[in-house]
C-alpha cells in the first residue's frame, strides 16, 4: 500500500537520523559534474520535516554542490539498525538544492562529529525535497510513500 509522504512515519526519521552514529550512516548516489556516478556517505544527514531530508556539503563549489546545480535528481539509501534495535532497508528519491539560508538548521542539526569537520561553517546546506520512500523493517515491514 502507497501511502504520501511522511518522512515523520513509518520509523524513517529515526533511520536516518544520526544514522551514522550508529555505524550505517546514509549513502547519497548523485551524478557529478563530469556526468559520472558517485556514492558518498553522509553522516549529516537529518530529516528536517514530513517532506525534507537536510545534508550538509562541506565545499560549496564541487562535489555534491556543484553536482545537483546540474542535476538535481539524487537517491539515498539506509540499511542498519534503529535506535530500537529493529533494522530497516530505506531507500528515497527526490530533487536536492542547496539553499545557505538554512545553514544554521541543518549545520545544528548535525551529529557533533560531522561538525567538527567543517567548524567555520564554509559549507552550504543541501535539502532534498523527497518525491518518494520506500523500504521495509523487521518490525513494521514493508512501505511505500510517493509524492
Amino acid at each position: 500500500m502507497t501511502s504520501t509522504i511522511n518522512l515523520l512515519a513509518d520509523d524513517i526519521q529515526a533511520a536516518v537520523d544520526a544514522a551514522y552514529e550508529r555505524g550505517a550512516p546514509v549513502a547519497v548516489a548523485y551524478v557529478n559534474e563530469k556526468q559520472e556516478p558517485s556514492l558518498s556517505l553522509r553522516g549529516s544527514a537529518q530529516v528536517l520535516n514530513a517532506n525534507e531530508i537536510g545534508l550538509w556539503a562541506r565545499s560549496t563549489d564541487t562535489g555534491l554542490a556543484a553536482a545537483i546545480e546540474k542535476n538535481a535528481n539524487l537517491s539515498l539509501i539506509f540499511f542498519g539498525p534503529l535506535p530500537s534495535g529493529d533494522k530497516m532497508l530505506l531507500s528515497i528519491k527526490g530533487q536536492a538544492r542547496a539553499d545557505a539560508s538554512r545553514n544554521d538548521e541543518v549545520y545544528n542539526g548535525m551529529i557533533e562529529n560531522e561538525r567538527n569537520f567543517d567548524p567555520d561553517k564554509k559549507g552550504v546546506a543541501i535539502i532534498v525535497n523527497v518525491d518518494s520512500a520506500s523500504g521495509m523493517s523487521m518490525k513494521g515491514g514493508p512501505f511505500s510513500q510517493q509524492r
